[in-house]
């Protein structure tokens, strides 16, 4: 994240989190165990393309291990997700203060 700041600036960056973050809670909140696995699929590489082009590695480990089986797998996946993108937006918010 550091050297996306010091090529776009703060403020962009800023914007730009914001905006992944609020599209990963939203996509999160359409995964669950009645979507198929081709719309999983298609979910976690959203988030983890995402994620690794801003530099979020915890959102992206947890998105690559994230290709799952059958509906409670998936669901056990999107709660790991959801608990990495907490955790990242938890760590911008203190980073963006300090």
């Amino acid at each position: 994240m550091d050297e996306l700041e010091a090529e776009i600036g703060a403020e962009d960056l800023s914007f730009i989190l914001s905006v992944y973050l609020d599209e990963a809670r939203a996509m999160l909140d359409r995964m669950g165990p009645a979507l198929d696995a081709k719309g999983h699929a298609r979910a976690v590489h959203f988030l983890r393309s995402g994620a690794l082009n801003m530099g979020l590695r915890g959102i992206a480990a947890a998105a690559e291990g994230a290709e799952c089986g059958g509906p409670a797998d998936r669901l056990g996946c999107t709660d790991c997700l959801r608990r990495a993108l907490s955790a990242t937006a938890e760590a911008i918010r203190d980073r963006q203060m300090a």
